[in-house]
């Protein structure tokens, strides 16, 4: 249930008032040139109460998730609860950094940078199945006292849920962040990594997707998942089910649109099937990436530059708005012979 509060302490409307402020004049500085209807929205803090911030469950098409609040066409991920459904995290840009809601006395709070971001740019947030790590790629510096990385360069962070919050980002190490640029992420419940690399080697210094599997808690070894998934085009964000089931990434082989999102499921030999799009109920002209599906694994969150009803155009490429829709498409896409060739 969504409702205007009239009773906000003045210290919180102050507080609102004054991020609006900042968040305006960076934008006005640093924003792609596009009108987003949720910039002259009534910034007044809105109450939020329920599951998934009290919005309507999506049917089989794709919807805006919380326009307004979460999505405002400067989202740079998909929205990431925890398995209690008591914690929400999402990327924003202008500034680039990580966002978190929480529900306190069954109300959820207004978006607020995490403890470990704002900072440096910090993209890409993924939260692991348990709730328990946050995988995100950031320029901040590698080592302490030095500079962060320059140009387009992002390595992979972690942070690990502690008693008072969430502790100091973990460099994920020079194997895994030997690329150009380490981008979105998903972690598995073994703590197996898939990420996408700019990789130099790759022909067009283009992107592929990578996986590491852990020893005694370290990435030691990275491995390119193959060319099933892999393809001559830039291949990224990676979305893996906890026991590894399926994998959805995002893919400029060609579809619908700029960027498509695929699905591809794990066969009884331990190989991945020929990968599918996911369709034009989940496609559009523009750009689809990021997907997430929810703990409960009924809904299916995604991030897409779409016209929609906050902006009547295209959102230029980088930031959008964050949409869900009901994952049982998943089931849908599934091949009815395991077997089937790759």
């Amino acid at each position: 249930m969504c409702e205007w509060r009239g009773d906000v302490q003045g210290v919180v409307r102050q507080e609102a008032v004054l991020l609006t402020l900042i968040v305006s004049l960076i934008m006005v500085r640093t924003a792609p040139q596009v009108v987003c209807v949720a910039e002259g929205l009534d910034r007044s803090p809105i109450l939020l109460r329920g599951d998934y911030l009290g919005q309507d469950a999506p049917a089989s098409i794709p919807t805006l998730f919380a326009p307004g609040v979460i999505s405002t066409c400067k989202e740079h991920s998909a929205a990431l609860f925890t398995p209690d459904g008591e914690e929400l995290y999402f990327g924003r840009m202008f500034p680039a950094a990580i966002y978190f809601m929480k529900q306190v006395d069954g109300e959820w709070t207004i978006p607020r940078v995490a403890s470990f971001s704002g900072e440096f740019i910090d993209l890409y947030p993924h939260l692991s199945p348990d709730g328990e790590r946050i995988v995100f790629s950031s320029n901040r510096p590698v080592r302490e006292g030095g500079a962060p990385l320059a140009g387009p360069r992002l390595h992979l962070w972690m942070v690990e849920r502690a008693e008072t919050g969430w502790s100091e980002p973990r460099h994920l190490g020079p194997v895994v962040n030997s690329g150009v640029r380490q981008g979105s992420s998903a972690v598995t419940r073994d703590g197996t990594l898939y990420f996408n690399r700019r990789d130099s080697s790759h022909p067009g210094n283009s992107t592929d997707i990578f996986r590491s599997r852990p020893t005694d808690g370290e990435y030691m070894t990275v491995e390119n998942v193959g060319h099933v998934i892999n393809s001559n085009s830039p291949d990224h964000s990676p979305y893996v089910a906890p026991d590894e089931s399926y994998i959805i990434f995002s893919s400029f082989r060609g579809g619908y649109g700029k960027s498509d999102l695929f699905i591809s499921f794990k066969r009884s030999d331990g190989l991945w099937s020929q990968p599918r799009n996911m369709g034009a109920r989940i496609n559009s002209p523009a750009k689809e990436e990021y997907p997430h599906v929810t703990p409960d694994g009924r809904y299916l969150f995604f991030n897409s530059n779409r016209p929609s009803p906050l902006n009547r155009n295209e959102i230029p490429d980088g930031p959008g708005n964050i949409y869900w829709v009901d994952a049982g498409i998943i089931a849908e896409l599934k091949p009815d012979d395991s077997n089937s060739p790759p």
